[in-house]
């Protein structure tokens, strides 16, 4: 079926589609593979299991049909690279909140991978922050509201490209965006990240970031909290998404971030990641085959 065509079962996935029990990761193909995909399954079922959601499929039956999405996109003349929407919904009885014994309903989406515009990579990007935390931040929920209320207030007032979340009882402290991971480089060249602490999720485009800058002797990385006061006065911010790799940000709120052009660092950060991103079709292929 066409995921323009898609159809819900409303009344068979009341606590899907009336209670918003579900949960998703969103992954991208890189040629003929999907970027990651172990990470994105792995943080789906961690998810599931913390939400006491039961699964639609055994791990390696769903890595099966998603391959298989591809592959049917691509015989179908798609050749573009895809997103991909793996989507648990509901499992619940009826309209009652008892676990049902058929699990969770399942839906994976396809549809063309958009990126920012070249000049969002030559410019940078601005953030608007917004006092706000998400439920249960470790796991990927289909709630965005947070990210909603931001974008109907702060981010179009301040002219913003989306919205930064920083905590709401101290209005200082960095958490995420509201679809992205946030990276900051101090005036001495070290790159730090809000750290795995319960109140961001564990990004897959985060996770690979951080391991191609872990073994590198020439670049600093922290993971440690971060304040909003402090970070407006560092030379470099990025962020990083699936559907965005690294983008520079180069304002928040009112508050130019260095020169207000992407910096060294971060350019450096881009180029590394754009290279893990051009060999991984030929080494991911071969493991997804």
């Amino acid at each position: 079926m066409k995921t323009e065509e898609l159809v819900l079962p409303y009344l068979d996935d009341v606590s899907g589609t009336l209670r918003g029990y579900r949960i998703f990761t969103a992954c991208r193909t890189v040629g003929d593979a999907i970027f990651r995909l172990e990470d994105h399954l792995d943080r789906l079922y961690r998810s599931a299991a913390s939400i006491y959601m039961t699964p639609p499929l055994p791990r390696e039956r769903l890595k099966e049909l998603v391959v298989g999405v591809v592959m049917e996109n691509r015989q179908n003349g798609f050749t573009g690279d895809l997103l991909l929407d793996i989507i648990f919904s509901g499992g619940l009885e009826g309209a009652t909140m008892k676990k049902a014994e058929s699990g969770a309903h399942l839906y994976v989406t396809a549809q063309g991978l958009v990126r920012p515009p070249k000049e969002s990579y030559e410019k940078g990007v601005s953030l608007a922050t917004f006092p706000y935390q998400r439920i249960h931040p470790a796991v990927k929920l289909l709630n965005y509201v947070g990210a909603i209320l931001a974008h109907q207030t702060v981010v179009p007032r301040l002219e913003a490209f989306d919205v930064l979340f920083v905590c709401p009882t101290d209005g200082q402290t960095v958490l995420e965006g509201s679809t992205f991971t946030v990276f900051f480089v101090d005036t001495q060249g070290a790159i730090s990240t809000p750290p795995l602490d319960g109140k961001i999720l564990d990004s897959v485009t985060r996770r690979v970031v951080i391991e191609l800058l872990k073994p590198r002797t020439d670049m600093t990385l922290r993971e440690i909290p971060l304040r909003l006061d402090e970070v407006l006065s560092y030379p470099e911010a990025f962020l990083v998404s699936t559907t965005r790799n690294v983008l520079p940000v180069t304002r928040i709120n009112d508050t130019v971030i260095g020169n207000g052009l992407p910096g060294p660092i971060t350019r450096s950060v881009a180029g590394f990641f754009e290279d893990y991103l051009s060999s991984y079709d030929r080494r991911a292929a071969r493991r997804q085959a």
